[in-house]
């Protein structure tokens, strides 16, 4: 495994878990604003539901107040009449009083009540033996239920006096401090809203209405929905801080942490403060099991396109080592057949050499001048192929002849026939395909052995021979061979000449499809041809 592939596993890797993991963040962010709203709304609701809750308690004293003001004889029957559909309205409500105004001097409205209540130390009623001003509870809705209650006196719990005396004073609606409730207390402390009942024509007190609430029924019946989401604490800022309830259970303190939402709402004449705690699920991260199935199927997908990556690699790494192989096995072969086809050329060459020998052992036993010119024409040509094989063979790719290389060697082999004359060969780097090289070496052997015999029949002079080779196009090579002969016969010409070696030049000039011309004169012959290359 190269390290290329370990880094693009592992981003991979790292790119699939990362998308996986923001994914998973994002649901659950989601969820938590939803739980942040969900808070929102439910402290929203909470201020509205006991603004209207504790607005209603108000109003149902008021109208109690204005009751007893103006119908001097009540009974109780006619009580729960007037209060019965209040209790229906009101949540949480635990009664609704009247506690006439009684003194001892008054002893006519004092002997009415046989016995007034107190309640003792560990919040027994007990009768009470203390004399002066009362206010007893004379009529109680529900009464059956709290029938003991009847005759306790407001005025001997010192909560209770204080508000009582607040209200007079004020002469209107006061709310106590948290207190002990006379009945089925259960330790969870009440309230209570007060107002003073005046007679008009004496303008003194002739007693107060009340309503009592637990606090725990009056927030749990009023913030049943909200108490799901919040957890709430209440304190009477009016009565230095004291706690009028906690959903905490029996906590009378609690630590509240930076989430906590606070507010203050003005009740009658006391100010309480709310503090909205969320709910430990909705501020913590939610997990949602969405979000978890999301993460296990991202990590799963990207484990899984990892290992197909993996293993494509793995398979193009097989396959590109087929390749290598079945590649190196191809070059091989090629390169078998490659030397085969050189020693093939090598073999030709070697028996045209072979071939040419005989004829030389052949021409040592002639006598006949014609004969031996013959046989010496005929070993030109056997040479003039031979060259070409060799050249073929010499070349590394064995598929062409270069042209410079193969006409040097020629003309160094005419040479060793007559050594009276001197060449030229200009020729750019010009390769020949083999379908033309054999037929164009006849050509050029033909033309410059000619040239050779026929040319210079005056040994002392200067002889040249020149070889000028161009490329004209990138299909057409024009070779030109001049001498500084003697030049041709006036008569001459190339189409009816009768000698083999011009035969031989027509014939390979048509093989070819060359372009075969010439120019004489008494300073010597110019031929020039034009073929095709295609190498």
């Amino acid at each position: 495994m190269t390290k290329s592939q370990l880094v693009k596993y592992a981003a991979i890797l790292i790119l699939g878990i990362a998308i996986s993991v923001f994914i998973f963040y994002s649901i659950n962010k989601t969820y938590q604003e939803r739980n942040k709203a969900a808070i929102d709304n439910a402290v929203v609701k909470a201020e509205l539901k006991l603004g209207d809750e504790l607005n209603k308690i108000i109003l149902v004293i008021e109208t109690m107040a204005f009751f007893f003001e103006n119908e001097p004889n009540i009974s109780q029957k006619l009580f729960e009449r007037l209060t019965n559909p209040f209790l229906k309205e009101l949540n949480g409500i635990g009664a609704l009083e009247w506690a006439p105004r009684i003194e001892e001097s008054s002893e006519g409205d004092f002997e009415r009540f046989t016995l007034i209540t107190k309640t003792d130390s560990i919040d027994n009623l007990v009768v009470s033996t203390s004399k002066g001003l009362h206010y007893p509870i004379k009529m109680l809705n529900p009464l059956k239920s709290l029938q003991k209650a009847v005759g306790y006196d407001l005025y001997s719990d010192e909560t209770r006096k204080s508000a009582i005396d607040r209200t007079i004073s004020t002469q209107g609606i006061v709310l106590t401090g948290p207190m002990n409730l006379v009945l089925n207390n259960n330790g969870i402390p009440g309230i209570m809203a007060v107002k003073s009942v005046f007679d008009s024509q004496s303008n003194q007190t002739i007693g107060v209405v009340a309503g009592v609430y637990r606090m725990d029924a009056l927030i749990g019946n009023t913030l049943e929905s909200e108490l799901k989401v919040l957890d709430i604490c209440i304190h009477d800022e009016t009565s230095d801080t004291e706690l009028l309830y906690s959903s905490f259970g029996n906590e009378k303190t609690k630590n509240f942490s930076e989430n906590a939402i606070t507010k203050r709402l003005k009740v009658a004449d006391r100010i309480w403060e709310f503090h909205f705690i969320p709910k430990p699920q909705y501020l913590s991260f939610p997990h949602i099991f969405e979000a978890y199935v999301v993460l296990l199927l991202g990590i799963i997908s990207t484990l899984l396109l990892t290992y197909t990556v993996k293993k494509r690699d793995g398979y193009n790494e097989r396959l590109e080592a087929r390749v290598r192989l079945r590649t190196a096995e191809l070059q091989a072969s090629n390169e078998l057949k490659e030397n085969l086809l050189r020693e093939i050329h090598h073999r030709v060459k070697n028996n045209l050499q072979i071939t040419s020998s005989l004829m030389n052992m052949q021409k040592r036993k002639l006598t006949s001048p014609e004969a031996i010119a013959a046989i010496e024409d005929s070993q030109a040509r056997i040479l003039a192929i031979a060259l070409t094989h060799q050249k073929i063979y010499q070349d590394k790719d064995s598929k062409a002849v270069n042209l410079y290389g193969y006409l040097n060697d020629l003309m160094e082999h005419v040479k060793k026939i007559s050594s009276s004359f001197s060449y030229k060969i200009n020729c750019p780097n010009i390769s020949i395909d083999l379908d033309m090289a054999v037929p164009l070496a006849l050509i050029i052997s033909e033309l410059a052995t000619n040239a050779v015999k026929h040319a210079y029949p005056d040994t002392t002079k200067y002889n040249e021979l020149l070889v000028n080779v161009e490329r004209l196009n990138a299909e057409e090579v024009s070779l030109t061979m001049l001498d500084n002969g003697q030049g041709l016969p006036d008569d001459f010409d190339i189409k009816n000449a009768e000698g083999i070696g011009f035969e031989i030049i027509r014939a390979l000039c048509r093989q070819i499809s060359a372009k075969l011309t010439y120019e004489s004169n008494g300073t010597g012959t110019q031929f020039n041809i034009i073929f095709g290359n295609k190498a």
